[in-house]
């Protein structure tokens, strides 16, 4: 590597960094907005019993803030894993990492939305509407990593299991169909839906995953061979 190259490639290397830096702030930002949603209930009494019942009138923001943190967080670790196999950035990669940020600064305001109105359909219509959207941009940003025309990823990681397509797409197949219930089930239905079926979802992911990096790890060795 000749000197011009090595000043590329520390550019480059920089300006990813960044984007990083900034994605990760980001992140950090739109958690610590869920927290402040929840604000500390004013005592007219302050008697257990007044103490108590401020508390129960409190968990529906207590459940909607754990929802959201934990899908904040689950698309924060799906893009530090995505992010590693990028080689370069070009103007679009930078563009669709900006418009998946607004999806994610939306998620406090949506949350205290559905939160604050727990007993409608239409704040849990908006808060499942920009999770799906959450999840459809993080997977377009995997289209794009993995296509060979754009060269943002090495020919031979385009196909590695961290890049599967299935995976983000899961989460916003899970709140289409609370969409769809929205309507006809308790609400309180709605907000178990997550903690149901994430986890089993979690079980088929990480088999699949387990297959394709198998699959894929053969396919490496023969190349190698």
């Amino acid at each position: 590597m000749d000197g011009n190259e090595k000043a590329l490639h520390n550019r480059e290397a920089f300006q990813l960094e960044r984007l990083i830096l900034f994605t990760d702030a980001v992140f950090a930002i739109a958690i610590t907005l869920l927290v402040i949603e929840l604000k500390v209930p004013r005592l007219e009494h302050r008697t257990e019993h007044e103490a108590t019942n401020a508390l129960l009138r409190l968990i529906p923001e207590f459940i909607g803030f754990l929802i959201s943190f934990f899908i904040i967080a689950i698309y924060w670790t799906a893009d530090h894993r995505i992010f590693r196999f990028v080689r370069h950035l070009d103007g679009k990669l930078i563009w669709l990492n900006i418009v998946f940020l607004l999806s994610i600064v939306l998620m406090p305001f949506t949350t205290a939305y559905q939160s604050e109105y727990g007993m409608l359909a239409t704040p849990w219509v908006l808060y499942s509407m920009n999770i799906i959207a959450t999840g459809l941009l993080q997977a377009r940003i995997q289209t794009y990593l993995r296509h060979p025309d754009n060269g943002i990823v090495a020919a031979h990681e385009r196909h590695h299991p961290d890049l599967d397509l299935v995976r983000p797409l899961m989460t916003p197949l899970v709140f289409a169909v609370s969409i769809l219930l929205a309507f006809f089930v308790n609400p309180w239905v709605l907000r178990g839906l997550p903690g149901i079926v994430f986890p089993l979802l979690g079980i088929y992911i990480g088999r699949r995953r387990q297959r394709l990096e198998r699959i894929y790890n053969e396919q490496m060795a023969a190349e190698h061979a």
